[in-house]
């Protein structure tokens, strides 16, 4: 009788054992994916703000229109390189012509 018990209690042992390693594992796995989901929210609201700002630069150097054109460019970027790149461009560019081959090249 006291051989069942002690056998009883080290399976109920075991079992706690493992449904805190289960718990800690799931824990750990959910810290893991809310980082990395937070590091893709922060990265997405980091390239929306470099395209915002790109516009934001070409409206003040080029027509309407040209930003117009230049919107579906950027839009299309996703790279922040890239959108730097484009960024270097509204800067050094001399026409709405010459800005609009250059991002397209990027």
């Amino acid at each position: 009788m006291l051989e069942w018990a002690r056998q009883r209690g080290e399976e109920r042992d075991r079992r706690e054992r493992e449904r805190e390693r289960q718990w800690r594992e799931r824990l750990k796995q959910g810290r893991e994916q809310g980082l990395e989901q937070g590091l893709e929210q922060g990265r997405r609201e980091g390239i929306e703000r470099a395209r915002a700002l790109v516009r934001r630069l070409a409206a003040g150097r080029f027509d309407a229109e040209t930003v117009g054109r230049l919107v579906p460019v950027l839009e299309s970027l996703s790279d922040p390189d890239r959108i730097e790149a484009v960024a270097g461009a509204v800067v050094e560019a001399r026409t709405g012509d010459e800005l609009l081959a250059r991002a397209k090249e990027v």
